[in-house]
């Protein structure tokens, strides 16, 4: 009798035990709090603050290390005046990984782009082009931030719209989650957000704004 109570006080430990284990990782799930990071569109004429930013400019291959006033095939010199970095992945550098803002006009492409590089076996592999600017960057558990970005649509006759949507990475590139306002504004109720994103995501894929 002694060794049944024994087993069975053993049972009820192990079982309080283990409870509390679970309560203390939901705990810590729900202690996780996102920051917000804004992402200022402007870009510096004083120079980048680090000399890798200017080594990847070059691997990139999306500016002309040996520009000059005489330099006329439109491209452009690997300065901050016309790129500006942010992390992405703070699991890796920014030797890594990192994303890119493109001015508009580099080499003769009319709109902001911001684009998204990883390092794969050595060698820099775009992840995704988005054609438009980033925005905010909000941290996530998996230290890799989603993030919201300004998309440019061109409709023709002078006349543009921007979309302003949630990307997430997953499956090894930055998907689609949700459109979240436009140039009139936030989109203030759910039943709205649901049918603009529906609608946003299908323009967005017709006109490969987001590559």
């Amino acid at each position: 009798m002694r060794y049944s109570i024994i087993i069975l006080f053993s049972i009820i430990l192990f079982c309080s035990c283990e409870s509390e284990s679970n309560n203390d990782n939901e705990q810590d799930k729900d202690q996780f709090i996102s920051d917000t990071l804004e992402a200022p569109a402007e870009f510096s004429n004083t120079g980048f603050d680090d000399k890798l930013k200017y080594e990847l400019l070059i691997e990139t291959h999306i500016c002309n290390p040996n520009y000059s006033d005489t330099t006329s095939d439109k491209t452009v010199p690997c300065s901050s005046r016309f790129f500006r970095f942010f992390e992405w992945n703070r699991k890796r550098n920014l030797d890594n990984a990192f994303m890119l803002q493109v001015h508009a006009g580099v080499n003769d492409y009319p709109y902001r782009r911001l684009l998204i590089f990883t390092r794969e076996k050595g060698e820099l592999i775009l992840v995704n082009g988005i054609n438009g600017y980033l925005i905010e960057q909000h941290t996530r558990p998996n230290d890799i931030d989603d993030l919201v970005v300004g998309i440019i649509d061109d409709l023709g006759n002078n006349n543009f719209d921007r979309y302003d949507v949630v990307l997430r990475y997953e499956d090894g590139k930055y998907q689609f989650k949700e459109a979240i306002g436009d140039l009139r504004g936030p989109f203030q109720s759910d039943t709205l957000k649901k049918a603009a994103s529906r609608a946003i995501k299908r323009r967005i894929k017709e006109k490969e704004l987001i590559f």
